[in-house]
Order: C-alpha cells, then sequence, then structure tokens
C-alpha cells in the first residue's frame, strides 16, 4: 500500500509540474537591437545593425538576420532563454542582462562560441 502511494504522489508531482505554465523573465520583453557580435572572443565582423529581436509579454517573438526572418513563441528558465520558430525545433541559448538596456545571448554554433550583444529600442 505505502509502495503504491509513493508512486501515485511521484506521478501527481511529475504531472503537476509538466503542467505549469512557462516563465519570461520580465526584463526580456520589449524591442532589441544588435550591435556587436564576436565569435571565439573577437569581433565577428558582421553587420549587426539589422539584427532585431522583439518579446512580447505573452511569449511570442520576432526576430530579423537582416535576410532572415524567424516568429513563434519563447520563455526563459533561470539563465537560459528558449526559441521556437515557427516550424522548428525549440533551441537555447544563454543570456545575460546587463542593466535594463543591454542583453548579452551566448551561442554554441557547431562547436563555435559566438556572443551576439542587443541594446534595448
Amino acid at each position: 500500500m505505502k509502495k503504491a502511494l509513493s508512486v501515485v504522489t511521484v506521478l501527481g508531482i511529475l504531472i503537476f509540474s509538466a503542467c505549469q505554465s512557462k516563465t519570461i523573465d520580465p526584463k526580456i520583453p520589449g524591442k532589441w537591437a544588435g550591435y556587436q557580435w564576436m565569435v571565439e572572443g573577437n569581433d565577428s565582423g558582421r553587420d549587426v545593425s539589422g539584427v532585431t529581436f522583439s518579446f512580447e509579454e505573452n511569449g511570442n517573438y520576432n526576430a530579423n538576420y537582416g535576410d532572415q526572418i524567424e516568429k513563434g513563441t519563447y520563455y526563459t528558465e533561470n539563465d537560459k532563454l528558449y526559441t521556437k520558430g515557427e516550424g522548428q525545433i525549440e533551441k537555447m541559448v544563454k543570456y545575460q542582462l546587463t542593466g535594463s538596456d543591454t542583453l548579452m545571448i551566448e551561442m554554441n554554433r557547431q562547436g563555435t562560441y559566438e556572443q551576439l550583444y542587443l541594446k534595448r529600442n
């Protein structure tokens, strides 16, 4: 009987935690524009003037990488930002906010460490 009760309790906890809504860091929503892209600690030389992100409080986002546009849903967990573009798989990057106007996104793109810096518009 105790074993069955333990199993039911564990299943209840798992179901409850799976049903909880995704969280959004309240500092993320807003419009962001790229100003620097680093690769392995060096300036990539990429033109980031066309890189923009718009994160909405309802969990939707739009991203523009110059000639590439992406939209979908997002959420945050600890220092990680999860995005799922329409028709794509979920992606995860680390993020760090500095003050209220700078967002740094850390990526590992095929084994290459990259950092994208964005300013709030």
